[in-house]
């Protein structure tokens, strides 16, 4: 490899590594709500967002970085659930954390692949296009199943 080559290379990796510093930067409030969301605590919520900030200059951000950090975050919050359970947070007396700790309490009984669409569609803000995208390129049609099929099982919650 010339000189120019490796300095290409490098300039590359600079130039990703900027890119996604901003990104995450630009939407990091997002994407702590929703490892909150997926893994339900802060401790943990913590952890997913330093693991994806290390791996932040080697992702390639695409066309919408909020997408592609949002699928990392899913991802990073899937192998960590694999290691501890989803978990309400103690303090529930008051209405807002009562009301907070029910909804993770819904959202755990969920599959773990509806309640991620669910999480990055209503938290995310992430259309059904956005959505497939985040959870490793699933097609658009499953991806509007999972999330369609999720809200139907919060809501029949809600009624019993």
């Amino acid at each position: 490899m010339g000189m120019s080559e490796r300095q290409t290379g490098e300039g590359g990796a600079s130039a990703r590594a900027k890119a996604g510093a901003i990104a995450l930067a630009e939407h990091g409030p997002l994407l702590a709500k929703v490892a909150m969301a997926l893994v339900g605590e802060q401790e943990h919520a913590e952890k997913v967002l330093e693991a994806v900030a290390r791996e932040v200059a080697t992702l390639d951000l695409g066309s919408d970085p909020r997408v592609a950090l949002l699928g990392r975050v899913r991802a990073a919050c899937a192998a960590h659930a694999t290691r501890a359970p989803l978990r309400s947070r103690p303090g529930a007396g008051e209405t807002a954390a009562s009301e907070a700790a029910a909804a993770r309490r819904k959202l755990g009984r969920l599959r773990p692949t509806e309640r991620e669409a669910l999480v990055l569609h209503l938290v995310g803000g992430l259309d059904v296009r956005g959505v497939a995208a985040a959870c490793g390129g699933i097609s658009e049609e499953v991806a509007r199943q999972r999330v369609t099929s999720a809200m139907s099982q919060m809501l029949e919650e809600d009624g019993r």
